[in-house]
């Protein structure tokens, strides 16, 4: 009986459902973890030429924004090729093994569009600095006027994850998807663009179904200097929004830029299916058959869909936000 009971114990354990072990600093660093490991680590600069020129930490390199944010049909700011993505890896000297922090400034998501981008190609060993350059520089860490001398450039060779190879979603798999109530889109925008008043495409408004939580609400002030907030807030306010992890969840903003941060900190906490839609509002609203809840709260496509704006609230367990 007792042999029987421990086999029994083996069993279920190799049955229970996987658990992550993800946490946010497998994704975000921190000022004091890059003094100390800095001279170990490539530092990139993607602040506009004009800030780093102004000062920037020692030795990080500044690179254009264009460098990771390609346009393919139309469609601006989309994830770039595998390609592009070697050829600034080589450019910045880097190897499959180097570590690569990235930052911007406290409140300005392109740092985790670049990490972001990064990952999805397969070179997991990329973090965002958490509080960015303004947190550096208000600690009196050393900075640098003069730009860094350029690297030797490598022969980077990616190395495809399938694991982050699905990252990334497109507006057909998002469609697709829209009355699938084991799927949320996440609107990550501000309210006015969510609710439609301000208006950045050819349309405004939002996707039917799509919560909506600004990712500026993820971060806190410590200092006079935005950063994240702690592990516990950011599950309370997910979860306040229906965001959880049982979930699968496709980010979007207006080009992908702000969902980047929200993505990155989704997979920190553990999520398991997350997506970044890095066409986002400006490819969904700019194509009109693809269906948006418009600022008078109707669905609005020059098609006929049949998804009914209470079908896609009682999906969320919760009225539509207008």
């Amino acid at each position: 009986m007792q042999r029987f009971a421990h086999v029994l114990l083996i069993v279920l354990f190799f049955s229970l459902p996987s658990i992550s072990h993800s946490a946010l600093n497998d994704y975000f660093v921190t000022t004091d973890w890059l003094d100390k490991n800095r001279s170990d680590v490539v530092v990139v600069d993607v602040r506009q030429p004009p800030l780093y020129l102004l000062g920037h930490i020692d030795g990080a390199y500044s690179i254009p924004r264009s460098s990771f944010l390609q346009t393919r049909n139309q469609v601006k700011s989309l994830v770039p090729t595998a390609a592009a993505t070697t050829e600034l890896l080589s450019s910045l000297g880097a190897t499959p093994a180097s570590a690569i922090v990235v930052y911007a400034e406290d409140d300005n998501p392109y740092a985790a569009r670049l990490v972001w981008t990064l990952r999805y190609h397969g070179h997991q060993n990329s973090y965002v600095l958490d509080g960015g350059y303004d947190k550096w520089s208000a600690e009196d860490r050393n900075t640098a006027i003069l730009p860094s001398a350029r690297p030797q450039a490598s022969q980077y060779v990616l190395a495809a994850d399938a694991d982050y190879l699905q990252a990334r979603a497109g507006a057909d798999y998002l469609y697709t998807r829209l009355e699938n109530p084991g799927v949320l889109v996440w609107d990550t925008r501000r309210d006015n663009e969510y609710r439609g008043t301000e208006v950045r495409a050819d349309r405004g408004g939002h996707i039917p179904g799509a919560v909506h939580l600004n990712w500026t609400e993820l971060q806190t002030e410590v200092d006079g200097v935005k950063v994240l907030k702690s592990r516990d807030e950011i599950v309370a306010l997910l979860q306040a929004h229906g965001l959880t992890n049982d979930k699968e969840i496709v980010a979007h903003c207006q080009t992908g830029i702000r969902s980047s941060y929200a993505t990155l900190v989704l997979l920190g906490l553990g999520y398991e299916r997350v997506k970044n839609y890095d066409g986002s509002w400006i490819e969904w609203a700019n194509n009109p058959t693809l269906p948006i809840v418009n600022a008078q709260g109707q669905i609005q496509s020059s098609v006929q869909v049949s998804l009914s704006l209470n079908d896609l609230a009682g999906k969320q367990n919760s009225p539509i936000k207008r």
